[in-house]
């Protein structure tokens, strides 16, 4: 009985180590954040998989945030559902998604207002007591919410420039 359980735990860690996310993306930025909890404007990566979607920020070497979503949003290890996020992060519940169609670059709010520009997209909204400007342009992201003081921003980083 005894060597049994210990190849299930032999088995069970070799097993947990062998589950990893397998990113399919990964494209560096620099990122800029601002609400009302925090302010960041550092290089960073936007790490996208299959149901996996990670952002994190550096400064000189160091970790300063890491947001992972998945069924929930993690930031910095603490996690939220979805909804509870964005109270958080946009002071509104806005709709569950919407960190995720941010980070994927994606039309916000079903598309509505959406207008093509020149190498991407634009929605400009005014939802309750929110006015948002929306744009992905050449693979740059700006949200920004004026009536909360949000702000994302991921801009690419040139790759021979990365040092």
């Amino acid at each position: 009985m005894k060597k049994w359980l210990h190849v299930a735990v032999l088995v069970l860690l070799f097993a947990g180590c062998s589950l990893k996310t397998e990113i399919n993306s990964s494209q560096p930025y620099l990122i800029s954040l601002k609400n009302r909890h925090m302010a960041f404007s550092d290089a960073g990566f936007l790490n996208l998989a299959d149901g996996y979607t990670n952002m994190q920020i550096f400064s000189t070497g160091a970790l300063l945030l890491n947001l992972e979503v998945t069924h929930n949003v993690c930031l910095d290890g603490k996690c939220y559902d979805k909804l509870a996020f964005n109270r958080l992060f946009f002071d509104v519940e806005h709709y569950e998604e919407l960190i995720n169609d941010l980070l994927h670059m994606k039309p916000i709010f079903g598309g509505k207002n959406r207008v093509d520009i020149d190498g991407g997209f634009e929605q400009v909204l005014t939802l309750g007591d929110t006015h948002i400007v929306y744009r992905i342009q050449k693979g740059t992201l700006y949200f920004k919410d004026s009536k909360h003081g949000i702000l994302m921003k991921l801009k690419p980083l040139e790759k021979d420039k990365i040092q």
